[in-house]
């Protein structure tokens, strides 16, 4: 190898090394390499740089052998040698005897791989807070269930979808009977428990289409797409009974009273949370612990009984 070469080679800051491409022996590495590994120069590759006793599973050299001169690949390896990280440059040349070789570069990365994996990580626990954050802004914090800013976007939704496609929607409005006497005779605490399993209760009886959430205080929604007014009164009297029928620890027998109510072609989603809140008026009003369903039009009420 001629010495201008040589003196070339050497002032090159990357470990740079020569295989021959037939007998996979190192022809020549410069300074920085032989800081690293020492005198290596006539042995196998694989050996001297990498500590295996066979060709690596990567070699570039088998791809390289059809290949043109000037033919470079580059890609990065982890060296378990020396843990550390490499982007390889590697190019087909002729060698000064004419025999092809495999000329490599190879730059320690080690410290950029860190930084994109630590990057990596922290993008990961970014995207995981903001699913969470998003959750958050669509879950009610003592039920579990949706929330009311969640549950008037399903309405605007699923009104839009009924306008469009003729097909009937129903929502449910519930409210849990004498909630007041629950949370002054047994205490909040029992009222929140009350409420949270009323909470679970509605959502395992409703369909997977079926969106349930938490209204506000002990009032309840669910909407129930593709479902007339008739459907929709049977949907709650299954939630009424299921109610009625579970034993709440601390508090005994709870009921609840269900307004019903199907969308009117023109209606807003205002309109239609009237009549139900109206059919509700007249559930509480004919005993509690029934279901009413709402007439065609809509109607004023005054605040359901608690």
């Amino acid at each position: 190898m001629p010495d201008y070469w040589a003196s070339a080679f050497d002032v090159v800051p990357f470990p740079i090394y020569v295989v021959d491409m037939a007998t996979l022996e190192l022809i020549n590495v410069n300074r920085t390499m032989r800081k690293r590994t020492g005198e290596i120069d006539g042995r196998k590759c694989y050996e001297a740089i990498y500590g295996r006793d066979k060709p690596c599973a990567f070699c570039a050299i088998p791809g390289m052998q059809s290949g043109d001169m000037g033919q470079t690949i580059i890609f990065e390896h982890f060296n378990e040698a020396d843990d550390r990280w490499y982007q390889l440059q590697e190019t087909r040349i002729a060698w000064f005897d004419g025999r092809p070789a495999k000329y490599s570069i190879a730059v320690d990365v080690t410290q950029l791989k860190g930084a994109q994996n630590a990057l990596a990580e922290a993008h990961a626990d970014l995207a995981i807070k903001n699913r969470e954050l998003e959750r958050l802004t669509v879950t009610d914090s003592l039920t579990g269930i949706s929330n009311r800013r969640h549950l008037t976007a399903v309405l605007d939704h699923e009104v839009a979808s009924a306008r469009r496609s003729g097909l009937p929607l129903s929502v449910l409005l519930i409210d849990v009977d004498r909630f007041k006497q629950v949370n002054d005779t047994f205490g909040h605490q029992a009222g929140d428990a009350v409420l949270a399993q009323v909470a679970g209760i509605v959502v395992r009886n409703v369909r997977a289409t079926d969106a349930a959430g938490r209204w506000g205080g002990e009032e309840f929604v669910v909407t129930c797409p593709g479902t007339g007014a008739q459907a929709g009164a049977a949907v709650a009297e299954k939630l009424r009974a299921a109610i009625d029928a579970h034993c709440f620890p601390a508090v005994g027998k709870v009921s609840c009273s269900i307004g019903v109510a199907e969308w009117l072609e023109g209606e807003s989603v205002g309109l239609l949370l009237a009549r139900a809140d109206a059919a509700l008026y007249r559930a509480k009003s004919e005993g509690r612990n029934c279901t009413a369903v709402a007439g065609p039009l809509p109607s004023t009420s005054s605040a359901p009984a608690a």
